[in-house]
């Protein structure tokens, strides 16, 4: 059964690379990216805990792309603090055309803009329970930079602005099929919503996309207790100066 499986995966991503690429008549490099049943059959486990996980998080891994957990990273303007994404980050790339945006304080409005544009893409009135809001506007472009303007409350000038660029479509393509096989795989295993979460937030730590790491860490439902307790820890730990 699990062949069957591995077979039919092949098959529905190959139909889903030729499908996403046709419009841009590319076909045949779709079917290049498709991968061979043998690269389908390895899908991790969840051998660590969310904890070992997050090391990479809460510390500095490279000079050049740190975590955006690293203490101190974050940077304030009196109480209000963006996580995800932040300012000061070697690496703004996103995989997600629909991002979610977590920040620590009391804001007012949350706005998505073209970078170095005023037009307002997507705007988002917030309360002060709020500390994060998913992108529903229409899907990002790949490729192209953004900015996450933030509004305090009551203010009618921005307070911070935060840029960041969705990834170019070959490498979300990439991504895409590679999540899919991956949820296909564990579906097939039996796990867990927490383990497949972990196993495609671990997923993105690995490639340093450290803030699709942390949409799927936010947007999972009913977490654990030790995943609970590890989320309330982010905000100190990336606002710390």
């Amino acid at each position: 059964m699990f062949k069957l499986n591995v077979f039919l995966s092949t098959f529905l991503v190959t139909g889903i690379m030729i499908t996403g690429y046709s419009d841009r008549g590319n076909a045949s490099f779709s079917l290049a990216l498709t991968p061979s049943p043998q690269s389908l059959v390895h899908s991790p486990s969840k051998t660590k805990s969310w904890q070992e996980i997050f090391k990479n998080f809460f510390n500095k891994k490279n000079e050049d792309n740190p975590p955006p957990g690293t203490p101190g990273s974050g940077i304030a303007r009196g109480d209000i603090c963006p996580i995800t994404p932040r300012i000061n980050s070697a690496n703004r790339e996103i995989w997600s055309n629909r991002p979610l945006f977590v920040w620590r304080g009391n804001l007012g409005r949350i706005e998505v803009r073209h970078y170095g544009s005023e037009e307002v893409l997507w705007s988002q009135t917030v309360s002060e329970r709020d500390n994060r809001v998913s992108y529903t506007g229409e899907p990002l472009k790949a490729g192209e930079t953004y900015q996450w303007v933030i509004f305090g409350e009551r203010a009618e000038n921005p307070m911070l602005s935060v840029p960041f660029k969705v990834m170019n479509h070959q490498d979300r393509d990439r991504i895409r099929v590679r999540l899919i096989i991956l949820g296909v795989e564990l579906k097939e295993k039996g796990l867990t919503p927490e383990e497949i979460t972990w196993a495609r937030a671990n997923y993105f730590a690995e490639k340093e996309l450290w803030y699709d790491f942390l949409q799927e860490v936010y947007s999972m439902e009913n977490p654990s207790e030790e995943l609970q307790e590890i989320i309330q820890q982010i905000p100190a730990k990336v606002c710390s100066r």
